[in-house]
């Protein structure tokens, strides 16, 4: 950090957009250390904007991103108050506390040019004021929701087993599930967690739920146009993603449709270019990725060799293909692509096994793969191989690690926990299992979740005092 301001006029000086991406980036996540350096000052508007507006900006207290603008403005007041209102619209004064409202107000009377703009506001009032949090006001955790059929479960009466897992203290927290409802997809969005289709008292579901971690507790959206399980499910852009999958067995589906998070409306896409279920997901660069998964079963499995790409923009799809196929792996984005976990590869016809359904073509796989923005695998990176075979697990990326949790090969289930940070040279094990009452656990829900911090979280347990915003007089 100690040349991070020097770098940053490096890339401004020869108007290197990477270089400049990477110092912004080193910024957002020091931005408590490096607000009080000299250099902060030398910052242009352009980029103290994309700072301060930042969710992924790592501040403890909103507190510091005002007293950063504050700051930044009286180096130059001449010339840089003319931009005050612009960046006091960019504080997020709803999460100030009553302590830290009361310094901001002493703060205004010193220099006479803001008004500040309060109102008595409800926890929940006062959440939706608030907006997003900031990462550094949260922590992430990795939350598991067991929505798989059950022999032991009475459905009609027993929430789902759901829990948060702290990674970094090894520990499990008890959540609220939501009942009748298995074989679901998951996606998440900061402190929220999606759950649609599945399936629900023996039939297809299009339910869609939402839970949020301020409220603790789940509640129902308007339900999609088709129901459908095994499906592509993914979050991006405050809008939900629901493609392809089945509508009941061996029923696949080539259609799609997104949620608006804000009109709170389902509308049709473009259809996939064929039926596709069990894919792999996973959203990197503004595209939406679908990798491998089954196209049908005729008397066995069909794989999908390839990829497919949703381009959000332009609404159209773009099929990649790969030299082999895959099915019920995982998949999670990093900086330079997309990580493929496990999941089921293709049997050999000559080694098929008859059961009573279907010829099972499939075969647990340890291997790993980087894809890069084209789909194309990237063979330079050396990825060790999983501990185990599984498919069906949970695959998140938490603190820069890669998480697989439980799973299944053709035999039995798994309740561990694997971990590898990317350079190093295999994976580990955590000390601690999931907690679940059976021999392991696979097709769960897993995504994560970002909890307030307990000084963020008791800001909306009561009526009080808010500041909304403060403007220019």
């Amino acid at each position: 950090m100690q040349n991070c301001f020097l770098m940053y006029s490096l890339a401004r000086a020869h108007k290197s957009q990477p270089l400049l991406r990477a110092m912004v980036k080193l910024l957002t996540q020091n931005f408590e250390k490096l607000f009080e350096h000299q250099g902060f000052l030398q910052l242009d508007l352009s980029t103290l904007v994309a700072l301060i507006s930042s969710n992924d900006l790592a501040v403890s207290s909103e507190l510091k991103v005002y007293q950063a603008v504050r700051r930044w403005v009286s180096f130059q007041p001449g010339k840089r108050s003319l931009h005050l209102g612009e960046l006091m619209h960019h504080v997020r004064f709803p999460f100030f506390s009553a302590k830290e409202q009361m310094e901001v107000q002493r703060d205004s009377e010193k220099w006479g040019d803001l008004q500040l703009k309060c109102k008595q506001l409800g926890g929940q009032e006062r959440l939706r004021e608030a907006g997003r949090l900031r990462q550094g006001m949260c922590k992430p955790h990795i939350l598991l929701i067991d929505n798989q059929m059950c022999e032991y479960q009475d459905t009609e009466s027993e929430d789902a087993y759901m829990a948060c897992f702290d990674p970094q203290a090894e520990t499990w927290e008890r959540l609220p599930g939501l009942q009748c409802l298995t074989h679901a997809c998951c996606a998440s969005d900061s402190n929220k967690i999606y759950i649609s289709g599945g399936v629900c008292r023996n039939s297809y579901s299009s339910a869609v739920y939402e839970f949020d971690s301020f409220r603790c507790q789940w509640v129902e959206l308007p339900s999609m146009a088709t129901p459908r399980s095994a499906h592509g499910f993914l979050f991006y852009n405050r809008r939900l993603f629901a493609v392809g999958g089945w509508c009941q067995f061996q029923s696949f589906l080539d259609s799609a449709e997104s949620f608006d998070l804000e009109t709170g409306k389902w509308n049709a896409i473009d259809k996939l270019p064929f039926a596709l279920s069990h894919p792999a997901s996973s959203v990197f660069r503004n595209k939406l990725y679908f990798l491998g998964g089954a196209t049908g079963i005729a008397r066995n499995w069909v794989f999908h060799r390839g990829i497919l790409v949703y381009e959000t923009a332009s609404g159209a799809w773009t099929q990649v293909p790969l030299s082999s196929g895959f099915l019920a792996a995982g998949a999670v984005a990093v900086d330079n692509g997309i990580y493929v976990i496990g999941g089921f590869s293709e049997r050999k016809p000559r080694d098929s096994v008859e059961v009573t359904l279907v010829s099972e073509n499939r075969l647990t796989t340890r291997k790993c793969l980087l894809v890069n923005e084209a789909g194309q695998v990237n063979h330079q990176v050396s990825l060790p191989k999983l501990p185990r075979a599984v498919a069906n697990a949970g695959v998140v990326c938490c603190n820069n690690r890669i998480y697989v949790l439980g799973g299944e090969d053709l035999a039995q289930r798994y309740k561990s926990i694997y971990h590898w940070e990317p350079g190093e040279p295999h994976w580990h094990r955590c000390g601690i299992d999931i907690p679940v009452p059976r021999g392991g656990i696979s097709r769960f829900g897993c995504a994560i979740l970002m909890r307030p911090k307990p000084h963020i979280l008791q800001l909306f347990q009561k009526t009080s005092r808010v500041l909304l915003a403060a403007v220019c007089k």
